[in-house]
């Protein structure tokens, strides 16, 4: 797998043209095919990273460039992989507590800019928190933008080998290069909100219990309390 040269978001005709084809490729292989993820992939270090959006992804992709790490697949979104083609690849993620990045993504998507394009009179209503929960609670959370889309939907569980937690991210990133052998490894921080209050602080019992109840899968598979 690999994406066109210059352009990272965008798969090589090659490997576009596998992808159309996986289901034909699966029934004559038996090999089976993975569900669509965010993929960034290097053959050289064979290693497979979901990314995550709002999970330090910005910061991570800059720090592999920085630390010229090799990448095959850039920053390719919605593809599948062969599973057992890529059985004993390193594969991890990043996963952060479902409240604090519901709260980053508020900050981020809706005050700093219109990102997800909405009418004007709807952005200016989710400029207050509450509403923008109430606007997420009514959302399909498995197939939504990746934003605010469920954690668990954007990591294949049954194959990640490491999940690094926000809330130690440069000691996890630490040990997932360590284990993959590129040491040392420079982690370039950016995209951090100096504005912000800690999380809990936008909160009230209520919309506390709404995020609870969208985030309930990934608040039982990564162990996330408020």
């Amino acid at each position: 797998m690999k994406t066109a040269k210059n352009h990272p978001h965008r798969l090589s005709l090659s490997t576009w043209a596998t992808q159309a084809c996986h289901p034909l490729l699966q029934l004559a292989t038996g090999s089976p095919w993975s569900r669509k993820y965010n993929l960034t992939i290097s053959h050289k270090h064979r290693f497979i990273w979901f990314r995550v959006p709002k999970n330090g992804t910005r910061t991570l992709l800059k720090s592999l460039d920085s630390n010229g790490v090799e990448l095959d697949v850039e920053e390719a979104y919605k593809c599948r992989y062969p599973v057992r083609t890529y059985r004993d690849y390193y594969k991890f993620a990043v996963v952060r507590n479902p409240w604090d990045r519901l709260v980053s993504c508020w900050h981020n998507k809706i005050l700093r800019k219109n990102a997800f394009r909405l009418s004007e009179s709807l952005h200016r209503r989710l400029h207050d928190f509450p509403a923008f929960v109430d606007h997420i609670a009514v959302k399909n959370i498995e197939r939504c933008d990746d934003h605010y889309k469920s954690q668990s939907a954007l990591i294949d569980l049954d194959e990640v080998d490491h999940l690094i937690r926000m809330e130690s991210y440069e000691e996890g990133v630490a040990h997932v290069f360590r284990t993959i052998g590129i040491e040392p490894f420079h982690i370039r921080s950016t995209n951090r909100t100096s504005t912000r209050k800690n999380y809990a602080e936008y909160y009230t019992d209520e919309t506390r219990d709404i995020v609870g109840r969208i985030y309930e899968k990934d608040i039982h598979n990564f162990d996330y309390r408020f």
